[in-house]
C-alpha cells in the first residue's frame, strides 16, 4: 500500500508542478502517459486536452489583440491625414472662389498658395512614412561598424552648433545595422529639438561609451521634460505629446533595439530636460 500510494503521489506531484507552470501566453508542454498509474491517466488526458484548447484560445486572443491594435492605428492614421486635408480643401475653395470672381493673383499670392499646399502634402507624406516604417520593420542586419563614426555622421545631418558630442574612445566597434542606428539617433535628436521651448537656448549633449559587452549612447536636452503621467506610455505606439505626428518614433526605436537584444530608457525632470539612454550588445 505504501509503495503504491508513493507511486501515485509521485505522479500527482509531477502533474501539479506542470499545472503550476501552465501559462496562457507561453508554450505549454503536455504530460506524457508513460509510467503513469491507471488511476491518473484520465487526469493526464484531461490536462492534455485542456492544453490544446488553451493553445487555440491563445491564438485567437493574439489575433484579436492584433486586429484591435491595427484598428486603433488605422483610426489614428485617418485622423492624422484628415488634419492637413481640411486646410488644403479650404485653400483650394478660396482660390477657386476668388478666381471665378475675376480676381487677379500676384506671383507672391500664388507662391503663398503653393507653399501652403506643399507644406500640407509634406505633412501627409511624413505620416505615411512613419506608419510604413513602423508597420514594415526591416529584417535586422548585423554589420561590423564603428559606432562613434556612425553617430558623428548622424549629427552631421543636422549640423547644429549647440550639439555637443563626447566619446569615450574614437573607435567603438559593434555589430549593428548602419541604417537602423542612424535612424535611432536622428529620431532621438528630432525629439530633443522639439522638446526645447522657443525662448530657451538649446543645449543637446550626445555621448558614446562602452564596456566589454555593450555600447551605451546617451542623448540629453534642456527641454520641457516628460511628465510623470506620460512616463509609462512614452514607448506606446501612436502616443505623442506633440500637436502633430503619429507618435511612432520611440515605439519604432524600441522595436529596433529589441531585435538586437538592446534597450532604451530615459530620465527626465520637468522644465530641466530629458536624457535617453540606448544600450545594445557589441555582438
Amino acid at each position: 500500500a505504501f509503495f503504491i500510494s508513493s507511486f501515485v503521489t509521485k505522479s500527482l506531484d509531477a502533474i501539479g508542478k506542470t499545472i503550476k507552470q501552465t501559462r496562457l501566453t507561453d508554450k505549454n508542454i503536455k504530460i506524457e502517459n508513460d509510467n503513469t498509474p491507471k488511476e491518473v491517466v484520465a487526469l493526464v488526458e484531461s490536462y492534455n486536452t485542456m492544453i490544446d484548447k488553451l493553445k487555440s484560445s491563445a491564438v485567437k486572443l493574439a489575433k484579436s489583440e492584433r486586429e484591435t491594435a491595427w484598428r486603433e492605428m488605422a483610426k489614428q492614421v485617418a485622423h492624422e491625414i484628415k488634419n492637413p486635408l481640411t486646410p488644403m480643401r479650404l485653400s483650394i475653395q478660396t482660390f477657386e472662389r476668388s478666381y471665378s470672381k475675376g480676381e487677379k493673383f500676384s506671383k507672391e499670392k500664388i507662391k503663398e498658395f503653393s507653399s501652403s499646399l506643399i507644406q500640407q502634402i509634406d505633412t501627409m507624406s511624413s505620416i505615411a512614412t512613419a506608419f510604413s516604417d513602423f508597420a514594415e520593420m526591416p529584417t535586422p542586419k548585423k554589420e561590423k561598424l564603428n559606432v562613434v563614426q556612425i553617430v558623428d555622421l548622424a549629427l552631421d545631418i543636422f549640423n547644429r552648433d549647440f550639439i555637443k558630442f563626447e566619446f569615450q574612445d574614437k573607435v567603438i566597434e559593434a555589430s549593428f545595422d548602419r541604417t537602423q542606428l542612424i535612424r535611432i539617433i536622428t529620431n532621438l535628436l528630432k525629439n530633443a529639438f522639439q522638446a526645447i521651448p522657443e525662448n530657451t537656448i538649446p543645449e543637446i549633449k550626445v555621448s558614446t561609451s562602452h564596456d566589454d559587452k555593450q555600447v551605451v549612447i546617451m542623448i540629453s536636452d534642456n527641454g520641457y521634460g516628460i511628465s510623470k503621467s506620460d512616463t509609462e506610455k512614452i514607448f506606446e505606439p501612436n502616443f505623442t505629446t506633440k500637436s502633430s505626428g503619429m507618435g511612432l518614433g520611440l515605439s519604432m526605436i524600441k522595436s529596433i533595439l529589441e531585435a538586437y537584444n538592446g534597450s532604451i530608457s530615459f530620465k527626465s525632470k520637468k522644465n530641466k530636460g530629458t536624457t535617453f539612454e540606448v544600450k545594445f550588445p557589441k555582438q
